[in-house]
């Protein structure tokens, strides 16, 4: 089983989240960069997704948003057309808006699409949307905050949508550390997005191959 470990970038403005993406889009398949609108999560980040096609390496990314309106991003998202994006279950009104919404992102965009979902959701609300994404993301903590506590319950939804869906590929997002990487594996996960486990303490790319190892011990 291959894991990949996704650096994943929290800023509140374009010029720090520039910053952080120099330091590893050398060092990684993919870089996660959270966008929260301070409604849906958070205290609000960068929003403007057009201005991330600027990054060297932008086919790399992997577009997390966290809005409460969908629909206002799609035009931007789609002619950014990252590797990966995903919004998140809780910010939709019904299936039907999900399915309008993907559609518009399938027929305008190459990006792999996700459904993101909260670790108080319950994970069968994921079923439903299977056939119109790629993979699924798990919040290991409450969407927005950087350094936010784990959510222990995260292991055991992860675990029991991985027992029902084994072929659908799991994300996490959260408190993705040294510590509970084995965890997050064991739950099914095979991408771990680390944020404060990649640039804090040693270099990036020490971080990386520290984790990287965690994941298969």
């Amino acid at each position: 089983m291959s894991i990949e470990i996704v650096p994943a970038i929290l800023r509140r403005t374009y010029e720090r989240i520039a910053e952080d993406w120099d330091k590893v889009h050398t060092l990684a398949s993919h870089i996660h960069i959270d966008v929260t609108d301070g409604v849906f999560a958070g205290d609000g980040t960068f929003r403007d997704v057009r201005h991330f096609k600027r990054l060297p390496d932008s086919q790399k990314i992997e577009l997390h948003m966290m809005v409460h309106n969908p629909d206002h991003y799609i035009d931007d998202v789609a002619d950014l057309n990252p590797a990966r994006c995903l919004f998140h279950i809780e910010a939709f009104a019904d299936g039907g808006h999900i399915d309008e919404t993907y559609t518009q992102l399938r027929s305008n965009s190459s990006s792999e699409l996700g459904l993101a979902i909260n670790p108080d959701t319950p994970w069968q609300w994921l079923e439903e949307q299977l056939p119109r994404i790629d993979f699924v993301l798990f919040m290991g903590v409450k969407p927005g905050y950087g350094g936010a506590p784990l959510e222990e319950k995260v292991f055991r939804n992860m675990g029991a949508f991985h027992k029902q869906h084994p072929d659908v590929p799991i994300t996490v997002d959260g408190s993705v550390n040294l510590t509970t990487v084995p965890k997050f594996v064991a739950a099914g996960a095979t991408i771990l997005c680390a944020n404060s486990a990649i640039f804090e303490g040693e270099p990036p790319q020490v971080n990386i191959a520290r984790l990287q190892d965690a994941a298969v011990s």
